[in-house]
């Protein structure tokens, strides 16, 4: 439970053994959020459908991480910048044998996510295109 909607892959940190699984989740809170009948040019419904997340799993427990913690999704137009920083359909995930950098394949942005996973798991990570490398 709090994993995620939609699970895409799971890889496990060789050193300290917990799990990590790439994600997004899901808001359920309004009824057909993002569908647009066709023809309706009035809707004024703002996309907030999945958010993308890697979540970590530890002795029973579900942290959650938000991948694109920086997109205030009371602004539409985002401002510039944002899409750049940003990762989507987080999907295959790689890391390295000390258990320090994983590697996340982005696949809805098209960017390879760099994470140190101490900074990723304790949500002090920034995101920023610095960050992420094109496929």
């Amino acid at each position: 439970s709090g994993v995620g909607t939609i699970l895409y892959n799971m890889i496990v940190n060789p050193v300290s053994g917990k799990i990590y699984v790439s994600n997004t989740d899901a808001n359920n809170e309004v009824r057909f959020e993002g569908t647009r009948a066709p023809g309706d040019t009035t809707s004024s419904v703002i996309g907030n459908i999945h958010k993308a997340r890697i979540s970590i799993l530890d002795s029973g427990s579900v942290t959650p991480i938000q991948l694109n913690k920086h997109i205030n999704y009371n602004v539409a137009p985002s401002p510039s910048g944002v899409k750049e920083n940003s990762v989507s359909s987080p999907l295959g995930m790689a890391i390295t044998g000390d258990g320090q950098t994983l590697y996340l394949a982005a696949f809805g942005s098209g960017k390879i996510g760099v994470f140190d996973t101490t900074t990723l798991e304790d949500n002090s990570f920034t995101p920023s295109s610095s960050v992420t490398l094109p496929s």
